[in-house]
């Protein structure tokens, strides 16, 4: 359930739950006053010589402001729901319509654990879901949490993650700016002449 969703659905215990409500002032309050120095350095520092040595730092923090904006983003509109399954039994989960058509137990060679994959059906469309191998399907996750080869049921997790794009495109920034504020460190330190 989106963390806004559950907050207003747990609004009866607002003396417990205050805390949850100042972090994300917080957290906003953090991002506006990234956004604003960022913008504020490079209007008034950026040259032609300082341009990476003014511009990494900012990149960075134009990173951290994507991750915060991605997980902003997921606490609003995404979900994680378990859905405890019996084999050949249909269920209704999060809009989809969810069978277990087959599940297989087995041993890989020079291992002591039993693992186990399921022919899941999603939708009149045949999946194999295995645990570390999850089935992807509009933009929906279906993952392999748990499962009972006598009583012959699983736990399916379905995550939608929809913030998950911009904490990507983020890191990605964020490793871009911390190699450029590397790159100007080892320069100044580098004796001039060299």
């Amino acid at each position: 359930m989106p963390l806004i969703n559950w907050l207003s659905l747990n609004n009866n215990v607002i003396d417990k739950l205050l805390w949850i409500y100042v972090l994300i002032g917080i957290m906003l309050l953090l991002w506006i006053c990234t956004l604003i120095c960022s913008l504020d350095a490079m209007i008034k520092r950026t040259t032609r010589k300082s341009f990476i040595r003014v511009l990494a730092p900012q990149i960075l923090h134009l990173g951290i402001v994507l991750v915060i904006l991605g997980h902003g983003v997921s606490a609003m509109t995404g979900y994680k729901h378990d859905v405890p399954m019996k084999a050949s039994a249909s269920y209704a989960a999060k809009g989809f319509n969810v069978k277990i058509n087959e599940m297989d137990f087995f041993k890989n060679p020079g291992e002591n654990s039993t693992r186990w994959r399921a022919h899941l059906e999603i939708d009149g469309n045949i999946h194999m879901l295995e645990v570390g191998k999850p089935v992807f399907y509009n933009k929906v996750g279906f993952f392999a949490k748990s499962a009972q080869q006598k009583k012959q049921t699983a736990i399916i997790g379905l995550i939608y993650d929809p913030g998950v794009v911009w904490e990507i495109i983020g890191a990605i920034v964020f490793v871009i700016g911390a190699a450029g504020v590397f790159h100007t460190k080892f320069n100044e330190r580098l004796p001039s002449g060299i």
